[in-house]
């Protein structure tokens, strides 16, 4: 049997994603100066509506700065610019 998931339940759901992304667009907004600001790789892909593998060759190729932290890679936002 398929599983049901009631219409306030999908709903619920959007609102959370879309609340997700609206607190990412905050924590980059709320601090003033770009030097301070750390994007981490999923953001950075998405800012620049760019697939992983763009992302990596931009890495190999030197044409963007990166910080990798524990497997996880970062970003400053004014190399992003």
């Amino acid at each position: 049997m398929k599983d049901f998931q009631h219409p306030f339940l999908e709903s619920m759901s959007s609102l959370e994603n879309k609340v997700d992304q609206l607190m990412k667009e905050y924590r980059v907004r709320r601090i003033k100066d770009p030097e301070f600001v750390i994007l981490d790789n999923s953001d950075f892909m998405e800012m620049f509506k760019i697939s992983a593998k763009t992302v990596q060759n931009w890495r190999d190729e030197g044409l963007i700065e990166y910080a990798q932290v524990k497997g996880k890679i970062y970003y400053k936002r004014l190399s992003s610019n």
